[in-house]
């Protein structure tokens, strides 16, 4: 490691970690306020940035595997940022800004979705747990999902804590998703196949919306 780089790290150690994933660790980027850091836990990985769970195949033909979801994200993320270039309305996922180093390791730089307040905007877990969902964040829950089938947006995991519902200074607001989204698969047929990607988006928009409609009842 070169001098000049030594100089360039940014300083964590002493940050606090404001998320947690099962993987991942984030923290606030101590000089850019609308901006996190993602970066790989310690213990998930070995000397060669591989995880420790890989499989003989992953350790044989890929390499840097903890990476490899950041690459996802940034892929999908700037791909909407391309389509969207010209357009007033935001992207359906979150804005993934590159990397910088860190005295923790690399981390991924990505969009800090926050409420008016500066509060980080809730997800839908947390919104369905404290009993504030409404009929509203339900109503523009399914035109997201309906975004992201018209947007050809790949996403993965069906955790609720990984979509936000994110509210403006003028009343506005939108679901945003902030994890686990790009394409997983070593053969990208729901990139190439529309009608693959509608089904498993409908099937995360099934258990979502079972979801919201549970804790409106209650």
């Amino acid at each position: 490691m070169t001098i000049a780089r030594i100089e360039n790290v940014l300083k964590l150690t002493n940050c606090e970690v404001i998320a947690q994933g099962n993987r991942q660790f984030v923290y606030q980027h101590p000089d850019a306020p609308d901006t996190l850091l993602k970066i790989p836990q310690p213990d998930t990985m070995d000397g060669q940035a591989n995880l420790l769970s890989d499989t003989w195949f992953d350790r044989t033909f890929r390499r840097s595997t903890v990476f490899k979801g950041f690459l996802r994200e940034f892929h999908e993320s700037f791909d909407l940022m391309v389509r969207y270039q010209n357009s007033d309305d935001p992207i359906p996922v979150c804005e993934v800004r590159g990397v910088v180093q860190t005295d923790m390791g690399l981390a991924l730089m990505y969009e800090r979705i926050s409420e008016p307040d500066g509060q980080l905007s809730p997800s839908l877990k947390e919104l369905a747990n404290s009993g504030r969902l409404t009929r509203e964040h339900l109503t523009a829950l399914n035109k997201h999902f309906d975004q992201l089938i018209e947007q050809q947006v790949l996403i993965s995991n069906k955790n609720t804590g990984n979509i936000v519902y994110q509210t403006f200074s003028d009343g506005s607001a939108r679901w945003v998703w902030i994890d686990s989204f790009g394409c997983k698969q070593l053969i990208p047929v729901r990139r190439w196949f529309g009608f693959l990607n509608r089904r498993k988006i409908d099937q995360i928009r099934d258990r979502f919306t079972k979801v919201a409609e549970t804790a409106l009842r209650q």
